[in-house]
């Protein structure tokens, strides 16, 4: 058990250093509270009238998200028991979860954003949903499907840039997950039992961006060394630019890593085009670093971060900014005898785990698994 938490330990910790990283955007309203959530079973009324703003959710639950059915009834008080103690977990079957569930929002958008392209980004629908907004079906659960999913919807015509907008996803729980003929979701050790609604529901932020016709997200850095040597970082960066008009356009992507690299190009989009543009140490020398400020796992060394900062320019003006923290490394792993994998951190050698998530190894030496 105790390596099992090590190995668990170092992946968050991969995660949090290298991925998650503090970004900033220009626009970015994430709606977490103030939800309604109510069983379609409870409140037959039609989705396009509880997609509008007139419709009153009487006897609905308020609820924050991320948040799966049954935590949002849990929040809610609904159950006069402890799910955790004894017996009681299997007291929360309902056939009602195997139904639709409804998560309802009103918002507004801010006035600087009135007249740009609006996205409304889902992190996370698990399993499935029909996505309505102000009484139009906006993305039916043949496309709105799988909690792993990072799904944009343009949305520019459909929301209002003054008053309120009601957001209104239908759900649906997964059916016998991971099982053959059965939904790809979430899932657990075998000896750990399901929740009955199978973390029905939203399992990650929901947001709205803006654009000015064109947008930039998604920004990679990639790192090479030449190996043995750290003296220079040869960085690669990636991103995603995407034209959300029906006229072409020409844009200049800049970057900067750090206040002191500086680097862009001029990228001509076609009609609705998402392109991948990229930066090559070999086109962009400012991207071989010298004396870089490297990051090490725990006990290696330094966790130090670098920032970068990526902008699409439409004429003079920035469409949309983002910014985010990143470290310079070079991770690779191989395996051994096909029963254990060794990665390799900055071309040193990192702790060894079997399949079984047991250490065999570090740096050659022999601890006890």
């Amino acid at each position: 058990m105790k390596n099992i938490i090590i190995v668990i330990a170092l992946s968050f910790l991969f995660y949090d250093s290298c991925a998650q990283s503090n970004s900033i955007e220009s626009y970015r309203l994430i709606l977490k509270d103030d939800w309604q959530m109510q069983s379609a079973l409870k409140d037959p009324t039609p989705a396009g009238s509880i997609s509008q703003d007139k419709f009153v959710a009487n006897g609905w639950y308020k609820v924050s998200v991320p948040s799966t059915i049954i935590a949002g009834l849990l929040a809610n008080k609904v159950y006069n028991f402890d799910p955790f103690f004894g017996m009681n977990f299997k007291k929360l079957d309902d056939p009602a979860l195997d139904h639709p569930w409804w998560f309802r929002k009103v918002f507004t958008l801010s006035a600087s954003e009135n007249g740009k392209n609006v996205i409304l980004k889902l992190h996370g629908i698990n399993y499935k949903a029909n996505v309505w907004l102000n009484g139009v079906l906006i993305a039916d659960s043949t496309k709105i499907k799988g909690p792993f999913r990072i799904i944009d919807l343009d949305v520019t015509k459909q929301i209002k840039s003054t008053g309120n907008n009601v957001l209104a996803l239908e759900i649906t729980r997964p059916f016998n997950p991971q099982k053959h003929k059965g939904d790809l979701a979430i899932d657990y050790a075998d000896w750990i039992p399901y929740p009955p609604d199978y973390n029905g529901g939203i399992v990650n932020d929901v947001e709205i961006k803006t654009y000015d016709k064109v947008g930039i997200q998604y920004p990679l850095v990639t790192t090479n060394f030449d190996l043995p040597s750290l003296a220079v970082a040869h960085l690669t960066v990636d991103a995603l630019v995407t034209n959300y008009s029906k006229n072409e356009q020409d844009v200049i992507v800049k970057g900067k890593i750090n206040d002191d690299i500086t680097f862009e190009k001029k990228v001509h989009l076609a009609p609705n085009e998402i392109a991948n543009v990229t930066f090559t140490p070999t086109d962009f020398s400012q991207l071989n670093i010298k004396a870089p400020h490297i990051w090490w796992p725990w006990q290696y060394g330094k966790s130090e971060l670098n920032r970068i900062e990526l902008s699409v320019l439409r004429g003079n003006a920035a469409s949309n900014t983002i910014s985010e923290n990143f470290g310079i490394r070079q991770i690779t792993s191989k395996l051994i005898d096909n029963k254990s994998r060794e990665f390799i951190v900055n071309g040193k050698p990192s702790r060894q785990w079997d399949r079984n998530s047991r250490q065999v190894s570090v740096d050659g030496d022999n601890p006890e698994a």
